[in-house]
């Protein structure tokens, strides 16, 4: 949608009817262009080897299938929504400095009893698209600011957890007001919380995002850029927003134990982060062997299958890791 209409009625009521995304008046070319681009990206293992004919109007079975598959996701989403049965798990971050954990991401799960395990990576984009990722959110941010409390898990060693933001999420111009009521209502300090964006959606959600990063932080709130070393202006992210702690992507860490550049590439990166005076936490490290050339280029934080999987609370009391 490329609207004049700007209010988040407006722009939900878009979603409803199946927008993709909304551009609200006035907008540069550069949004324009990033949204179109991240749209694009969304689609790409969808239309790869397909060709698109104008006034060649025909079926093709693969894609009759997909659309049926998201049907059936949306209907399983929704169901979960109506049920409750979404689960937060929970994956811890070491600190390589002071060798324990201090921080967990919190990782959204849909078990679903027709289809078994759905993963994040089908869900969630099928949940923006329509909308119902606000819900989500809501309900994992909710979730975690009653298991912080419940628990009071920074008594345990565990200073924060981290919650992912979505582009829907992002762009809306009450996202720091809902949060700062939710954290009031479940009498959580706000420096418990960090949230993590990725650069599409930085892009994407440039001035409400800001809008909404500098309430939250002056309450407290801290940031995380999630999956550095993906993107196409990480320079331009650094600078133009006030990020505590960059998440280095695993693709990068994985790189770079294989390939001399590639291991420049993180050193210089790492270097570049830290006389910004950010944060690092390297994602992805599965070996010691990782961990030990990490914390020699100046990780002092490592998250990954290493340290365990993302677990639910039952298992994280089960392996007595608070």
């Amino acid at each position: 949608f490329l609207t004049a209409r700007g209010q988040e009625e407006d722009i939900l009521s878009g979603y409803d009817l199946g927008c993709d995304d909304y551009i609200v008046k006035p907008f540069s070319l550069a949004e324009l262009y990033a949204k179109c681009k991240a749209l694009l990206n969304r689609t790409e293992s969808l239309m790869r080897e397909k060709m698109l004919q104008y006034g060649d109007v025909g079926t093709n079975e693969e894609l009759l299938n997909i659309k049926h598959r998201e049907e059936q996701v949306l209907r399983a989403i929704k169901t979960a929504l109506k049920e409750g049965t979404f689960q937060v798990f929970y994956q811890p971050i070491y600190s390589v400095e002071k060798q324990c954990y201090t921080a967990a991401e919190a990782l959204v799960r849909m078990p679903d009893t027709k289809f078994g395990f759905i993963s994040p990576e089908e869900f969630i984009p099928i949940a923006e698209r329509n909308g119902i990722i606000l819900e989500i959110g809501e309900f994992v941010f909710r979730t975690v600011c009653d298991f912080m409390v419940k628990e009071r898990i920074w008594e345990k060693g565990i200073e924060n957890i981290h919650v992912n933001l979505s582009v829907v999420q992002c762009m809306q111009e009450r996202l720091a007001q809902n949060f700062l009521d939710i954290m009031k209502e479940y009498d959580l300090p706000c420096n418990r919380i960090h949230l993590e964006v990725t650069e599409t959606v930085a892009v994407v959600s440039s001035k409400c995002l800001s809008v909404n990063m500098h309430r939250l932080i002056e309450n407290g709130v801290q940031f995380a850029l999630d999956d550095y070393g993906t993107g196409f202006s990480n320079a331009t992210s650094l600078v133009e927003y006030p990020y505590d702690i960059i998440k280095i992507d695993k693709g990068v860490v994985w790189a770079a134990m294989e390939n001399e550049n590639a291991m420049k590439v993180l050193s210089h990166s790492v270097d570049m982060i830290k006389s910004l005076n950010k944060n690092i936490v390297a994602e992805g490290v599965e070996t010691k062997e990782q961990v030990e050339i990490l914390q020699q280029l100046g990780c002092k934080c490592v998250q990954g299958f290493l340290f365990y999987k993302p677990m639910s609370f039952a298992e994280i009391e089960e392996k007595n890791i608070l």
